[in-house]
């Protein structure tokens, strides 16, 4: 007779007795371990003490949210969070970027007074997302083998013009081919390559795969552009321009490929980089500055680089925060005037609903990247994911879209 397996523990942090009392009342029925905080001394008790799952309140009367949250990434790192707040929209939204900026797994978002149904939602155990569960060491010394052994392979994920609501590009995005390591993010391995200074040998590897892809797949040929992302450690290599050219040029003129360069991601040699992406615009390649809004240089970087696009990260049009539509849409109207002040195309990225792709045409994206259209897929399975997309009407169509692929 085996034991039964022990019931997961979850953490109330509000200074709000009906509101404690009703979360436990709900989370009785997915049988939790529930332990309540409502008093500096019981925050200071419970904080860190491994619970499953920590539904913390951004109010807390005389105690400050934002410090208890502070306190439980030190004390428990990358625990299950759901954040609580009769606030605005905007500092929910604000606090749910901290939240995943400081490594928390957020399952959730809720405003106050926040439904049942929202609340049972946060509360299903089959909601909150597993923490990764590779060992750092193994998984550097998996990276590191497949990087030596060039086991890697691509996928493609479609951009749609929102002019013509037809796919015209495709992101291609770089997974691992080792056994058991296929779906590990690339957020969480690339930094590995990084580190050890060898990004610009991770960067050949995809250069190779999406220009043999591209001129074996009649989908992808037959596609006007390719979006490949740069690591900015590689513009340190001075003969970046000419290896990209020769690589990518026996499939595709250069000026029907693109290199996404993260906004995020901090320039060494200012002179170098800048070497290297004129002579990258000079030989024709399209350059987008990826993930624009997620970092706190996007005026610098777009005065000094020489851009052609940006990609509006998808906080610019998620509008999963209930009445944050607006904000979300002003925002999103922002980014396409400073883009059309500079003569920068804009993509929309992140899209998964019917909503946001309409936001972003409706405001002025150029286009529109996301889950909603496709997922990633590999080249062989993409002409059948565009065929899918192309045959819609785009604008009456669009709501009764399903994603194809996987």
């Amino acid at each position: 007779m085996t034991d039964a397996l022990p019931r997961p523990r979850l953490l109330i942090i509000d200074d709000d007795p009906a509101i404690c009392q009703l979360i436990a009342d709900i989370a009785n029925m997915f049988d939790y371990q529930t332990d309540i905080a409502s008093t500096p001394d019981e925050i200071d008790e419970y904080v860190g003490g491994g619970h499953d799952l920590v539904m913390l309140d951004l109010s807390l009367g005389e105690t400050d949210g934002m410090r208890v949250m502070r306190d439980l990434g030190e004390r428990q790192p990358g625990a299950n969070l759901v954040l609580l707040t009769g606030a605005d929209t905007s500092v929910l939204q604000s606090a749910a970027r901290v939240a995943e900026l400081s490594g928390f797994h957020l399952v959730g978002a809720c405003g106050k007074p926040a439904s049942i149904q929202e609340l049972e939602a946060v509360l299903r155990p089959r909601e909150r997302p597993a923490a990764p569960a590779d060992p750092v060491d193994e998984l550097r010394t998996t990276v590191l083998r497949a990087l030596d052994d060039g086991a890697f392979h691509m996928l493609y994920q479609p951009i749609v013009d929102l002019h013509s609501g037809l796919v015209c590009r495709v992101e291609a995005l770089v997974r691992l081919d080792a056994p058991g390591a296929e779906k590990i993010s690339p957020e969480r391995w690339v930094p590995i390559i990084e580190s050890e200074g060898r990004s610009i040998e991770l960067l050949e590897v995809v250069l190779r795969h999406a220009a043999f892809d591209r001129a074996s797949v009649p989908a992808l040929a037959a596609l006007d552009n390719i979006s490949i992302n740069l690591s900015v450690l590689d513009l340190a290599h001075l003969d970046l321009p000419e290896r990209a050219e020769r690589i990518l040029g026996a499939s595709a003129a250069p000026e029907r490929w693109t290199l996404e360069i993260t906004e995020t991601a901090e320039v060494g040699k200012l002179a170098d980089a800048l070497d290297v992406l004129i002579r990258l615009r000079l030989k024709g390649f399209w350059l987008d500055m990826d993930d624009f809004g997620s970092g706190s240089s996007t005026l610098h970087r777009l005065r000094e680089l020489p851009f052609t696009g940006v990609k509006a990260d998808r906080r610019f049009v998620t509008t999963d925060f209930g009445d944050a539509e607006q904000h979300a849409a002003n925002m999103l109207r922002a980014a396409v005037d400073l883009g059309a002040a500079l003569g920068l195309k804009v993509v929309a990225e992140g899209v998964e609903t019917a909503e946001e792709i309409e936001l972003a045409r409706s405001v002025g994206c150029d286009f529109a990247q996301g889950y909603f259209i496709g997922r990633p897929v590999r080249a062989e399975s993409l002409g059948v994911l565009v065929a899918s997309w192309n045959q819609l009407d785009m604008w009456s169509g669009v709501a009764r879209h399903q994603p194809t692929g996987g």
